[in-house]
């Protein structure tokens, strides 16, 4: 799918808040303006990683496509420059992606205005394309990115972003899934979240943390029922 830029203008003048009309527009964003947005007061890139990225060339429409995999491409040095990066990409291309469902899918405002109809029809053949049932292994796919993102962040651990099973306190103060930094240690005698040198002490289970988890799996579990 891809809409022209006074397209997505059209869609942006909807939104509810300025927060929602960035995320659509960021689809029409040149790097330098996408580097400025991101080193704002609400998203916090540290300014090194938005040069490189501005460095790459990155626009708003490619930051909706990268990948954990592109991210580490672009060498951005402690792991937590990646997954702060990471995250601020998933939450704009879950609103984003969610703003152009809620406009195409949304019913004319009149059946008699000449404005209203035509606006419909331009836009069916788009309708068309973002409304199809999706295949089984996209609408599975979907799911499962739905269940990621009702995981609190607190209980995700920093390297491999899935649901802490194990966590651990490491000599840097970040929690971490107990295999996971265990690995990481193995080939590494710095923090993943900070890139300074990480001292030679024991890992700590987080037993607050894991009570935590474990209530929350439950509750979870229990709502779905």
């Amino acid at each position: 799918l891809h809409l022209t830029q006074s397209a997505i203008e059209r869609i942006a003048h909807r939104a509810a808040c300025e927060q929602e009309r960035d995320s659509v527009l960021i689809a029409t964003w040149p790097a330098a303006a996408l580097a400025g947005w991101l080193a704002g007061s609400e998203n916090r890139i540290q300014q090194s990683v938005c040069e490189k990225l501005l460095a790459a060339n990155v626009t708003g429409e490619q930051l909706l496509c990268l990948r954990k995999a592109d991210v580490s491409k672009l060498g951005l040095g402690a792991l937590g420059m990646e997954v702060r990066l990471l995250s601020v990409i998933k939450k704009v291309r879950n609103n984003h992606f969610a703003a152009l469902r809620a406009f195409f899918n949304a019913p004319p405002s009149c059946s008699s205005c000449s404005s209203c109809s035509s606006s419909s029809v331009a836009a069916a053949s788009t309708i068309a394309v973002v409304a199809a049932p999706p295949p089984p292994a996209a609408a599975a796919a979907a799911a499962d990115a739905t269940e990621r993102s009702s995981i609190p962040h607190d209980f995700k651990c920093p390297i491999s972003l899935e649901l802490m099973e194990q966590p651990v306190i490491a000599p840097d103060g970040f929690s971490y899934e107990e295999a996971e930094i265990t690995t990481w240690l193995a080939s590494h005698d710095t923090s993943p979240m900070t890139g300074e040198q990480m001292a030679s002490e024991p890992l700590i289970l987080n037993k607050s943390l894991r009570n935590a988890i474990t209530a929350w799996k439950e509750e979870h579990l229990r709502r779905r029922r």
